[in-house]
Order: C-alpha cells, then sequence, then structure tokens
C-alpha cells in the first residue's frame, strides 16, 4: 500500500515538473520575443508575387553569375500620396491651350486640327499627340539628345507644371522615321524617345510590376514635340520608415520558392510564351529600383534581375524578374 502511494507520488511530481519546465520554456520564450526586435515585414501583394501574365512560377534550379552590387544596410521607404487632379488640370490646359473638342463617339478623347489628347483608364495615362513638321527632305544632322530632352522638360514647364520628374537619359530610345519606327542607331536616329520618372533615393521608381517608366516624350529631329505620355496622377513621397535590406543572396532564395515576378519575356524562337513550364533560370544582372504599391500605397525597393530562363522544352527566353529587397510576407 505504502509503495503503491510513492508509486503514485512519484507520477505526480513528474508531470508537475513536466509541466513547470513547459512553463518556464514558454515565459522565456515569450520573454526572449518581448525583448528581441522582431523583423519588420512589408506585405508583398499580388503584383510581387504573379507575373505579367498573371501565372506564378517556380524554378528547379536557379542560380546567380551576375556582378556584386553595393546594396545599402537599410533602405527607405515612401507613403505616396497621389493626386489626379494636377493631371485633370494638366489635361484641361493643353484642350484649352490647342483648342481641342470633345469626339462625339469616343470618350475621354478630345481633337483639333492637328492635335489630340486621349485618357486611357486600362493603363492609367493621357496620350498627347501635336502636330509637326513633315519636311522629310530637309537635312538634318543627329539630333543632340540634350536639347531633346530641354523640349520634353519645356512642355511641363509651359504649364506651369513642378513635377519632379528625372529623364532617364541611358534608356533613351534611337528611333527612323519608317512606318513602324525601328529602333536605330544615335546618328540615324530621326527622333527620340525619352523616358521620365520619378527617383527616390537615386532609384527609379516604377509602378507595381510593370517594365515600361510611366512618363514618356518623343520629339523629332526639328526638335518638336511630337507626343507625351503622362500618367493620369502625379506622386507626392514622404518618407515613412527605414528597414533593414536583404542580400542579394537572399533575394535569390526568394526567387525559387515563388516570391517574385516576372516582369517581361521574350523569345527569337517562339511567339506565344508559357511561363508555367520554366525549369531554369540563369540570373546574370541585378540592380535595385523602387517601386509603388497602388492597394497599400507605399513605395518599397526591389532587386531587379535580367535572367535566361530555360523552358521544359529547352527554349531560352530573355526576361526581367523582381522581388523585394526587403523582408516581406504575405497577407493571410
Amino acid at each position: 500500500m505504502i509503495k503503491q502511494k510513492n508509486e503514485t507520488n512519484k507520477r505526480i511530481s513528474f508531470t508537475a515538473l513536466v509541466t513547470i519546465s513547459v512553463l518556464v520554456i514558454l515565459s522565456i520564450s515569450a520573454f526572449l520575443k518581448v525583448i528581441t526586435p522582431q523583423k519588420e515585414k512589408v506585405v508583398a501583394n499580388d503584383f510581387a508575387l504573379k507575373n505579367y501574365d498573371q501565372t506564378k512560377s517556380f524554378f528547379k534550379k536557379i542560380s546567380f553569375s551576375g556582378n556584386a552590387i553595393i546594396v545599402p544596410e537599410t533602405f527607405n521607404l515612401y507613403k505616396s500620396q497621389n493626386s489626379s487632379g494636377l493631371s485633370d488640370a494638366l489635361a484641361d490646359r493643353i484642350i484649352k491651350g490647342y483648342d481641342l473638342l470633345p469626339d462625339e463617339k469616343i470618350p475621354n478623347y478630345w481633337v483639333g486640327t492637328n492635335n489630340s489628347l486621349i485618357k486611357n483608364n486600362y493603363d492609367q495615362n493621357y496620350v498627347f499627340n501635336s502636330a509637326t513638321s513633315k519636311e522629310d527632305s530637309k537635312e538634318y544632322s543627329s539630333i543632340i539628345a540634350e536639347e531633346a530632352i530641354s523640349i520634353c522638360l519645356n512642355f511641363y514647364k509651359k504649364y506651369n507644371l513642378v513635377v519632379p520628374l528625372i529623364p532617364q537619359r541611358e534608356n533613351i530610345i534611337y528611333l527612323n522615321t519608317s512606318f513602324e519606327q525601328n529602333i536605330v542607331e544615335p546618328k540615324l536616329a530621326t527622333f527620340l524617345q525619352i523616358p521620365l520618372t520619378y527617383e527616390l533615393d537615386g532609384y527609379k521608381v516604377f509602378l507595381e510590376n510593370k517594365n515600361d517608366f510611366p512618363f514618356f516624350c518623343r520629339v523629332n529631329n526639328f526638335y518638336e514635340l511630337e507626343r507625351i505620355t503622362f500618367r493620369d496622377f502625379f506622386e507626392k513621397f514622404d518618407l515613412i520608415k527605414q528597414l533593414p535590406s536583404i542580400t542579394v543572396d537572399q533575394a535569390v532564395s526568394n526567387i525559387k520558392s515563388g516570391t517574385s515576378s516576372i516582369i517581361s519575356a521574350e523569345s527569337k524562337i517562339v511567339s506565344s510564351i508559357d511561363l508555367n513550364w520554366i525549369n531554369e533560370a540563369d540570373l546574370y544582372s541585378v540592380e535595385i529600383d523602387y517601386r509603388y504599391d497602388d492597394v497599400l500605397k507605399i513605395v518599397y525597393p526591389f532587386y531587379k534581375f535580367r535572367a535566361k530562363l530555360t523552358n521544359s522544352a529547352g527554349i531560352n527566353i530573355q526576361a526581367t524578374i523582381i522581388t523585394p529587397a526587403i523582408a516581406t510576407a504575405t497577407e493571410q
């Protein structure tokens, strides 16, 4: 009887010891969680997780063969405030300045004798086309890029619009006068297409997973403005916080696990590319840019990789892939 009682007491003591140990471990864990700074994360929305065709890619094999770049220890995050009023005011000034009238059949389309303005709700922009000289027989030397850029910027100054748009000189496209306007060498160009965008901390700003610049203007070799494309809202950025960066190696791992978006892809062999059948990726260069999240209304940094992809049929595809340059979490 005494022996049985002792064994019962031992079992109770053992159970109590286990319970106390668990409680102590949980208490220590909770305490450490409180005193240890947790890594703050940004919610990664669809544009950072899905490709441009809304598919999602996972790579069986992925490698980075590019050169190392300088990555800051922390990145600034910005709150973005967009104002459609400013762009609408610019559109109104253009309509009045060129005596444009609304088209009777096409909504958001204004036309004049040789000029037009259209608002594209799908692409979220305005496109203004201006009358230009067509003296093709007159010979001109190659276009001086800086003069063309001045013509572009003067468009905004003309309407007393001060916006912090930066011409992207290294991304200027040189075009000829053929019907489809092919890209040519600078000395053969009769048109310059000049991209502009905002810059934050020296990095270019793009809209979500778009590959194109949000602002363009095209100038001909008579230094006349032929076309200008501007967003249907302008941005104002306010610094809200700093977050630690992740390394390029971590970013490559994130791409492999699916936290990435293929924002462009092309092949010389096939015209239609199915991104569901991508097996391998060789990331051969990397840079940093900022991207605007239209849901969270914030702008934060991304790694942008140039890549050679290989699909299950062995076809090579040139692509651009983005993934956040800070820690992220998917929304539950």
